[in-house]
């Protein structure tokens, strides 16, 4: 993913400019782009797409051309990480609602300890039937 600045400094054009040259639409080319058939980037988080104008002059001259546009996605993007990920989440939350149930049964106890115990005498009073 690139940025604006770098993109700039790359000598990307952006569709529209692409578009003047070519004399195609910026959907086109956005099509040609994900087809193979030009080189391109995508920047603004995955929103947009840019390509150079050298590109868009070699599919001018060839338009039966093909090439390979690697999309590097990002690690944490692939399959095995969001499984990893979810396994983290999942042992996580079933930790918490482990630590929440020792908390509540200690908690419990301190309630039947405070009732059953005489504070004054710290006896324990025993009720009998």
């Amino acid at each position: 993913m690139l940025e604006q600045r770098r993109a700039q400094e790359k000598g990307y054009i952006t569709l529209k400019e692409a578009a003047k040259i070519s004399n195609y639409s910026p959907d086109y080319i956005g099509q040609l782009i994900r087809a193979g058939k030009i080189k391109g980037e995508q920047v603004y988080s995955n929103v947009a797409w840019v390509t150079t104008e050298s590109e868009m002059q070699a599919y001018l001259k060839d338009k039966n051309r093909s090439v390979s546009n690697e999309v590097v996605t990002p690690f944490f993007a692939t399959k095995t990480m969001s499984y990893l990920l979810y396994s983290i989440i999942g042992v996580c939350a079933v930790f918490l609602l482990i630590m929440q149930y020792i908390l509540y049964v200690s908690i419990d106890r301190g309630i039947e300890r405070s009732f059953l115990t005489d504070s004054s005498t710290n006896l324990v009073v025993v009720e009998s039937s």
